[in-house]
């Protein structure tokens, strides 16, 4: 006979068991051993039942609960977290946890907040910027420190951190956030540029406009106003690590981020999971004074389909899932646009998203510096039809370049480029190519991702609409990672893009067609501007409104730029984004935006 007492580990169990059996086959039940026994056998397993639990919670105040690992997934692959070159939305995710930066923004408002400096001030020729940094900041415990504890974080860091980011020899994807406005920074990037072909040292050894006056003050002079810049130290390219961790790794630093953020960086199993752990020295407090963050930890998986992301949530393997997948629609929402079961047991929220969808075409090609040729493309993409059809209005009809959402910008009486078929034919004709004659066969680079689900549908949608004008198509589909590296090399031709925003300023979408951040070689990565266009006019027009720190003056430019770009049919915009998030019903203090930057800093687990 066995007397099964509690749920516990098969040898635990195994080894209660026996004792059981034995009181029982020495017929000691009717003695006050036989209670004392079984009431001791009782309390050892209730405890180790509680000590064995994978997740444990503590009670702070405001009633929040402290502890438990929350669950996600990423829409793509990563490949880096090293900040110079961290690009892919996925790494941003999860660089945001590890790293810090001087500033960053609000998670709700999107607009610029303190971070690792405590305040700063801009002269009043918008020239120099003086930060003020913490002086309760540690990096992570980690080898590549003398004796494995994280050091208090300085000045020397933060120059060390930005001046890597424009170093040609640190591969930088983002050294034209400071090349464009610091002082200094652009002779600093071409001479590693010349350093690294001749395999000596720069002649050029700092970036003049990045100033250490003391270890808690950093101070970055520009060589002309430069209106939207402080949002680029939001960047993940500004993410602070420090030079032990960059000497101590050297190019496995990638794989071995060292910040000062909330969460620290544990294993990366290829494809699998990246796993995060609570930072226990982490600086921040919320406002009742309650150490953040208050998850033990973070688990990214990587399921790149869509569909199987949200099956996997509904298991309850995640405790989030981004996005809808079109094959899904119909079952979450009714006639009626509202939510339905069995998805009403589940938290949506949405908000439209900062994020454009494109398809580019290499300017640097012959083929593609025709104007007629881009303009007849773009009069013969039918994009309500692939809004409301392809993407069964999961996504709204594009309005230009810039995506709505950006506080007192409004495009809507910019893009004048409708579907008509027939002019798209003249245009063609007028290009050199009647009814497609003459036109090679088209490759279109396309991508997947759980995030980027809609790609495929929309590859095929367009490819059909050019087959309308006589334009033969054919679609290639990569992993996301091999895409953009051919991207940012300007080997593809004829492309789908997608395009977040990296703050609210409308300078990060038209950064896609300013030629200033296009490489003088074509060997070399053009990260932000992936199409190499250049139009003298936008440029000009763009630039002097980069200049004007007024916000109207400076809005009004940018749309005069805008039409310019729109007109040359520089990008062919598809459509402008939704975001959905659902959230598992115990999820708590955790707010969307436009951005879809997560902040799981004060995210807790109602458990």
């Amino acid at each position: 006979m066995h007397l099964f007492f509690c749920f516990s580990p098969p040898d635990k169990l195994s080894s209660l068991l026996t004792t059981a059996d034995t009181i029982i086959n020495n017929q000691m039940t009717k003695t006050p051993l036989f209670w004392l026994v079984l009431l001791l056998l009782l309390f050892a397993c209730s405890k180790k039942e509680k000590s064995d639990s994978k997740e444990t919670f503590t009670l702070l105040k405001g009633g929040i609960k402290q502890g438990g690992i929350f669950k996600t997934n990423l829409a793509s692959d990563i490949s880096n977290l090293d900040p110079p070159r961290i690009a892919k939305q996925a790494e941003i995710l999860v660089a945001q946890q590890i790293y810090d930066q001087l500033i960053e923004l609000d998670h709700a408002t999107l607009q610029p907040i303190p971070e690792l400096a405590s305040r700063w001030e801009i002269s009043p020729d918008a020239l120099t910027y003086t930060f003020h940094l913490r002086t309760d900041v540690f990096f992570h415990d980690n080898p590549c420190f003398s004796d494995g504890k994280g050091k208090r974080l300085t000045a020397h860091d933060v120059k060390f951190s930005l001046t890597n980011s424009v170093d040609a020899r640190a591969q930088s994807l983002g050294a034209e956030f400071f090349t464009s406005c610091v002082l200094g920074a652009r002779e600093f990037y071409d001479a590693t540029i010349e350093a690294l072909r001749k395999k000596e040292e720069p002649r050029v050894k700092e970036i003049s406009g990045f100033i250490v006056k003391d270890d808690s003050t950093f101070i970055i002079r520009l060589k002309e106003p430069y209106a939207p810049f402080l949002y680029h130290l939001a960047t993940s390219f500004a993410s602070i690590t420090c030079e032990e961790a960059v000497k101590y790794y050297g190019k496995s630093l990638s794989r071995n981020p060292v910040g000062t953020g909330a969460f620290v960086f544990v294993k990366w199993e290829e494809d699998l999971e990246v796993v995060l752990n609570r930072n226990p020295k982490y600086w921040g407090r919320d406002s009742l004074g309650n150490p953040l963050p208050y998850l033990d930890g973070i688990s990214f998986k990587f399921l790149k389909e869509a569909s199987a992301q949200l099956l996997e949530f509904q298991k309850g393997t995640f405790d989030e899932s981004v996005g809808i997948p079109p094959e899904f629609v119909a079952k979450i929402f009714d006639a009626n646009g509202k939510v339905q079961p069995p998805f009403t047991q589940y938290t949506l929220k949405s908000c439209p998203e900062l994020r454009i969808d494109y398809i580019g075409m290499l300017y640097t090609d012959s083929l593609f510096r025709n104007t007629k040729l881009r303009q007849a493309f773009s009069w013969a993409i039918d994009r309500v039809k692939i809004v409301k059809y392809v993407l069964k209005n999961q996504v709204t009809l594009p309005t230009g370049i810039v995506a709505q959402g950006i506080h007192g910008y409004d495009n809507r009486d910019v893009m004048m480029i409708d579907y008509d078929v027939a002019k798209a034919k003249a245009l063609l004709a007028e290009a050199g190519y009647p009814n497609g004659v003459g036109l090679p066969e088209l490759v279109l680079h396309t991508f997947v991702g759980a995030k980027y689900a809609y790609n495929k549908e929309v590859a095929e949608a367009v490819q059909a609409m050019l087959q309308e004008i006589g334009v033969k198509v054919r679609i290639v589909q990569s992993e996301y990672s091999t895409h953009l590296q051919q991207a940012y090399l300007g080997k593809l031709q004829f492309f789908i893009g997608s395009w977040g925003a990296d703050y609210p300023e409308p300078e990060t979408f038209l950064n896609l067609v300013y030629g200033g951040v296009v490489p003088k070689r074509n060997d070399e990565e053009s990260y932000i501007n992936l199409s190499r266009y250049q139009n003298p006019a936008f440029d000009s027009l763009f630039s002097k409104a980069l200049k004007i720190t007024d916000e109207q003056k400076r809005y009004a430019l940018y749309k005069q730029a805008e039409k310019i770009a729109l007109d040359d049919a520089a990008v062919l915009v598809s459509y402008h984004r939704l975001l959905y998030r659902f959230e598992q019903p115990h999820v708590r203090n955790y707010p969307i935006n436009a951005m879809d930057r997560r902040d799981y800093r004060e995210v807790w687990l109602e458990k």
